[in-house]
C-alpha cells in the first residue's frame, strides 16, 4: 500500500520504518522542512535486540505528500491531531482512508468530523519505541495492535490493513468489540501506565515490581473502566486491571511517551487520557479520584517546567 505516517516521534518513526521494511510506499510527514530531509537523507535506524538496522524512508514537510497515498496513518500527539488534520484532510486523495493510532480519547472523533466519517478507522497498539536520536529509535515493545472502522462495522478495508501491518511485522487483527471499546480499553491502558509513570519517572515494567504503584496503576484502570461502561462498553474492572498488567509486562523496558514528555518539558495528553475519563466520570456522577490525581499531578509538573 501507499501510506503516509503523520508524526516523527518514536512510533511515527517506528511504524514508519516496519512498514517501509514490509514492502509498502511509506512516506513520514513532519512539519519541519529540515527534520524531513534529514530522514529521507539518512533513513531511521532501529536499535533492537542488541542489533541495529536502518530502514530508508521518504519523509516530506508539503501536505501534497499525501495526495496518493491509500491511506493516513495519524502518530502525532493528541493535542496536535486538530492541527495536523486540518493541514493534510483537503489534499488527501478523496478515496484515501485516515486512521489514529494515538492515545487518548476524541481523535477518531475529531477526523471523522475532518475527512468524513465513512473514510475513518481507528487503532490501538502496545508496541513500544523509545528515542535515541535523531531519527533513531529503540524497540521496547511488541504487544498487540488493533483496528476497527469508526461505523463499528465489520469492512474487508479492516481487514486488508491489519494484513498490511501483520506483514510489516506489527501483529495486528480487526478489533472484535467495535471501535468504541477498541479506544475505552486503550484509555483504561494509558490511564493506567502513563501518568504513574511520569510522575514516578520508572519505565512501564517498574510499575509492576513497587506495590504501591501497582495498586494505583490497579485503581486507575478500574476506575477508566467504570467511565467506560457509561459510555456502552463492556469492560469489568478485574478485565481492565488484567488488561493494563498484561501491557506494562510487554512493555516492561518501554520508556512512556508521557514520561518522556514530562521529562523533556513538553506538553502531555493527560487532558485526553485521564481528563476525558474524568469528563465522562463526571457526566454520570461517577467518582475517579485517582484519575482526577493523577490529571492534576501531571498538570503541576509540566506547570512547573519539571525536567530532568
Amino acid at each position: 500500500m501507499k501510506i503516509a505516517v503523520i508524526g516523527p516521534g518514536s512510533m511515527g518513526c517506528l511504524f514508519a520504518a516496519l512498514l517501509a521494511e514490509g514492502g509498502n510506499d511509506v512516506v513520514l510527514v513532519d512539519y519541519k522542512p529540515e527534520r524531513a530531509a534529514m530522514i529521507s537523507e539518512s533513513g531511521i535506524t532501529i536499535e533492537d535486540g542488541g542489533r541495529e538496522r536502518t530502514a530508508r524512508v521518504a519523509a516530506s514537510a508539503d501536505p501534497d505528500s499525501v495526495s496518493d497515498r491509500d491511506g493516513v496513518i495519524f502518530m502525532v500527539k493528541a493535542g496536535s491531531t486538530r492541527a495536523a488534520a486540518e493541514r493534510l484532510a483537503p489534499a488527501a486523495a478523496p478515496g484515501a482512508w485516515a486512521m489514529t493510532m494515538q492515545n487518548g480519547l476524541g481523535n477518531a472523533e475529531l477526523l471523522a468530523g475532518l475527512f468524513g466519517a465513512e473514510r475513518v478507522l481507528a487503532g490501538t497498539t502496545a508496541q513500544g519505541a523509545n528515542p535515541v536520536g535523531a531519527a533513531r529509535i529503540r524497540r521496547a515493545g511488541r504487544g498487540d495492535t488493533f483496528v476497527g472502522e469508526f461505523s463499528g462495522q465489520a469492512t474487508s478495508r479492516a481487514e486488508r490493513i491489519a494484513a498490511m501491518l501483520s506483514g510489516a511485522g506489527i501483529p495486528a487483527e480487526v478489533a472484535p468489540g467495535g471501535v468504541s471499546a477498541l479506544l475505552w480499553k486503550k484509555a483504561v491502558i494509558n490511564a493506567g501506565i502513563n501518568p504513574l509513570t511520569a510522575v514516578l519517572r520508572v519505565r512501564n515494567g517498574e510499575l509492576l515490581e513497587r506495590l504501591s504503584a501497582l495498586s494505583t496503576m490497579r485503581a486507575a484502570a478500574a476506575e477508566a473502566a467504570a467511565a467506560a461502561r457509561s459510555a456502552g462498553v463492556d469492560i469489568s474492572d478485574a478485565d481492565a486491571v488484567e488488561l493494563v498488567e498484561t501491557v506494562a509486562r510487554r512493555t516492561a523496558a518501554n520508556i512512556s511517551s508521557m514520561h518522556q514528555d514530562v521529562a523533556a518539558g513538553r506538553p502531555t495528553e493527560i487532558d485526553f487520557i485521564c481528563g476525558a475519563i474524568a469528563a465522562q466520570a463526571d457526566k454520570h456522577s461517577i467518582p475517579v479520584p485517582v484519575n482526577k490525581t493523577l490529571l492534576n499531578l501531571i498538570k503541576a509538573m509540566s506547570e512547573g517546567g519539571l525536567q530532568d
